[in-house]
């Protein structure tokens, strides 16, 4: 910005200190109002500070009114000459005479006090820069024009009006608003019509693959499961007609998968049940079959599941992974054992999460979860909890107050055994044998071998009736392609960490165990204290 008399000079726009005054702004006379643009004669191409060797000329503007002289009244000087205009055409001629080009600074944000339109004649010729009426910045017009097709915008006054009134009611009308650099970016070619069109087609390509994947397990009926269980290292497939045979990992599109994990034993996965259209499948780790004194607890790619490789192979190049689909319950814990999930590369294996769809599909607030707990089962603390909601709701609505209530018989909380009867029904889920993985060491799993490769069998079996019911309603509650294809996205991500990490896990245990000792403390003050008023029958006293 260059100052010089009485005019002031801004990289292509020009004001005169006379009093400029926006319609819509309403300023008074004799204050500034918003710079008018600079064309040069002889179609208006620039400014001379742009390099440019023509005298600026300050065009009239159909939402700026003549320029006042600043005397009450805002009265226009004889011949329409500002103030101080002969000032800043010699300033400006003396800039241009000097030859002198030096880049102009602009302010970092712009007032939103008064309305004006969004044409042309208001930006810099060869600027990127979009304002609305409000002042407030838009897309940059390269990327308007690039993702609106050239689409003009147009502004009613009524609009103006009632936005303004809005901003004024919540104290912003005047504020100022701060600006970003502009972007002249050129976008990838645009699929469709408009942007709406081009996520669609996008997410429907990115997602056909798994979803047809997923079909398949839709209207598939599961083979018979296996009476006895395999005991041998890595995968076995289990034929429709009963045959078994060791292979490296289940290649079909579809899996339903579950891995159970020895708790006593560390973090390395146990033994996992996978089931395809066609088949099932069980793994076994090397620290269930081979007994050892010790293991190391460092874990390494030999230690996890193999789905797309074979378990001793390297990946650094394959690229030809077909596109797969496992569906689990809680399924980021199983991903968490999967060997290819590790890969730099990536996979092309995608997650489909029954939990996360029953959340999406039926799933409680943190609140409705104590209330269903309370009604399911009968908590006395839950029952109140739930005697003083159904009060709530019965002086609130107008209808049947049982109505307010029905959401507990259309819900559950997330495990896989009430999902499992609140979607399919039948049976309740038998979930003991759990309690061996949690609380049982390595030798009660293989004391136990059969017994427990069928309850997990039976997990993978339940989820697929749950899956089987659900999908067509995710479905149909979530439509638009981008959320599947977002979904599997978000099942894939991933946090690269170092050994920071576990030291951060260290210090959040340890502070958690030395709130814990605090907590115990206190309440055992508590305890003595409350016995101390026992001594001599103090207590009736207090």
């Amino acid at each position: 910005m260059a100052a010089g008399g009485r005019g002031v000079y801004f990289r292509g726009l020009c004001t005169a200190p006379g009093g400029l005054h926006g319609r819509g702004g309403g300023s008074a006379a004799g204050q500034p109002g918003p710079p008018r643009p600079c064309g040069a004669r002889g179609g208006g191409q620039g400014c001379p500070a742009a390099g440019l060797g023509e005298p600026c000329r300050a065009r009239p503007s159909p939402w700026l009114s003549p320029c006042s002289s600043g005397r009450p009244g805002g009265a226009a000087r004889a011949g329409g000459a500002c103030p101080g205009r002969g000032a800043m055409r010699r300033l400006l001629r003396r800039r241009w005479v000097r030859g002198c080009a030096e880049p102009q600074r602009c302010t970092s944000s712009s007032s939103a006090s008064r309305p004006l339109p969004e044409t042309p004649s208001q930006e810099p010729a060869r600027g990127q820069r979009r304002m609305n009426p409000l002042n407030i910045q838009m897309l940059s017009r390269s990327l308007h024009e690039q993702i609106f097709r050239g689409a003009q915008v147009h502004y009613s006054a009524a609009e103006i009006r009632r936005s303004v009134e809005h901003l004024q009611r919540h104290d912003l009308w005047g504020k100022e608003t701060s600006t970003l650099p502009d972007v002249d970016l050129q976008l990838p070619r645009m699929y469709g019509d408009n942007i709406d069109e081009h996520f669609r087609l996008l997410a429907q390509k990115q997602s056909l693959p798994y979803l047809e994947a997923a079909n398949e397990l839709l209207r598939c009926e599961l083979p018979p499961m296996p009476t006895q269980w395999a005991w041998q290292l890595g995968w076995t497939r289990y034929g429709p007609d009963g045959q078994t045979e060791a292979v490296d990992f289940p290649e079909e599109r579809a899996v339903v998968l579950d891995v159970e994990v020895c708790v006593a034993d560390g973090h390395c996965p146990t033994l996992a049940v996978a089931v395809s259209p066609h088949a099932w499948y069980s793994w076994c780790s090397r620290r269930l079959l081979e007994q050892r004194y010790s293991w190391s607890s460092h874990l390494t790619l030999a230690d996890l599941i193999p789905l797309e490789s074979p378990a001793g192979a390297g990946c650094a190049g394959r690229q030809d992974w077909p596109e797969r689909v496992v569906v689990g319950h809680n399924v980021a814990f199983d991903r968490a054992f999967i060997k290819e999930q590790y890969l730099i590369q990536g996979s092309q294996v995608r997650f489909l999460d029954t939990m996360s769809m029953h959340m999406a599909i039926s799933g409680l607030t943190g609140f409705q979860r104590s209330l269903w707990m309370a009604a399911k089962h009968g908590k006395r603390k839950g029952l109140q909890q739930v005697k003083q909601h159904i009060k709530k709701t019965r002086s609130k609505t107008e209808g049947p107050a049982i109505a307010s209530w029905d959401w507990v018989h259309v819900s559950s909380i997330n495990n896989l055994a009430d999902v499992h009867a609140l979607y399919v029904g039948g049976e309740p889920l038998d979930k003991e044998a759990r309690e061996l993985f949690v609380k049982g060491t390595m030798a009660d799993i293989r004391s136990h071998f059969q017994d427990l490769m069928s309850y997990c069998a039976h997990d993978v079996q339940a989820t697929h009736e749950v899956f089987q019911q659900q999908l067509p309603l995710f479905m149909e509650r979530c439509p638009h392609p981008v959320t599947f294809a977002g979904m599997l996205e978000m099942g894939v991500s991933y946090l690269p960490v170092n050994g920071n990490w576990k030291r951060y896990l260290d210090d959040a245990q340890g502070v958690y165990e030395e709130l814990q000792k605090e907590m115990k403390k206190s309440l055992m003050n508590l305890a003595n204290d409350a016995c101390q008023l026992l001594h001599e029958d103090r207590y009736p006293a207090v």
